[in-house]
């Protein structure tokens, strides 16, 4: 499909991309502010569910990459959940607070948005679609970080989408370099 572009269609599908790819990390930007600025969780119950129900419009254009279709899955994966949840991501207390390396987590009432974050504290076992809830504490220098299924699942199609974009680009330097 791209050798029977004009090279103004090619040139206007390229500034797309370009503006697809500024208009997801503008929502991530806004996600993470929303996080972080809210002072109540009806804020961040909308803006997160509807981040998430955005990116795969924005990043529509990229379709065609598997990284992008596996990241898509990811944010499937997440929005369902939190959608299940009344807008939040359910966590369980002794994962919060292995995360914040403070046992003030523990004291998080069930069912309360922990400021801060995407997530609503659970008891153990509570919530809806539990298996694919924020469970796994990744180490970091303070404290850490929560990740769900679906998180690692958007992760990997973002390394793959990268990996493809460095094999496309080496393709292109190739065929580049045979054609001079």
């Amino acid at each position: 499909m791209q050798g029977s572009l004009t090279k103004k269609q090619a040139v206007d599908r390229e500034l797309l991309k370009g503006c697809s790819a500024v208009a997801a990390l503008l929502l991530l930007v806004v996600q993470f502010a929303a996080i972080r600025l809210a002072d109540t969780d009806l804020t961040v119950r909308i803006l997160v569910p509807l981040t998430i129900a955005c990116a795969p419009i924005v990043l529509w254009i990229y379709r065609d990459r598997l990284g992008v279709v596996v990241m898509f899955v990811g944010l499937a994966t997440n929005l369902s959940v939190i959608l299940a949840n009344g807008g939040l991501m359910p966590v369980e207390r002794p994962v919060l607070a292995r995360a914040i390396n403070s046992d003030y987590a523990l004291n998080y009432e069930a069912g309360a948005w922990a400021p801060q974050t995407k997530n609503v504290v659970v008891e153990e076992g509570e919530g809806n679609l539990t298996a694919l809830r924020d469970q796994i504490v990744i180490k970091l220098i303070r404290g850490g970080v929560i990740a769900s299924p679906g998180d690692i699942v958007v992760l990997s199609g973002l390394l793959l989408l990268v990996t493809e974009e460095v094999w496309r680009g080496k393709k292109r330097e190739k065929r580049r370099g045979k054609s001079k």
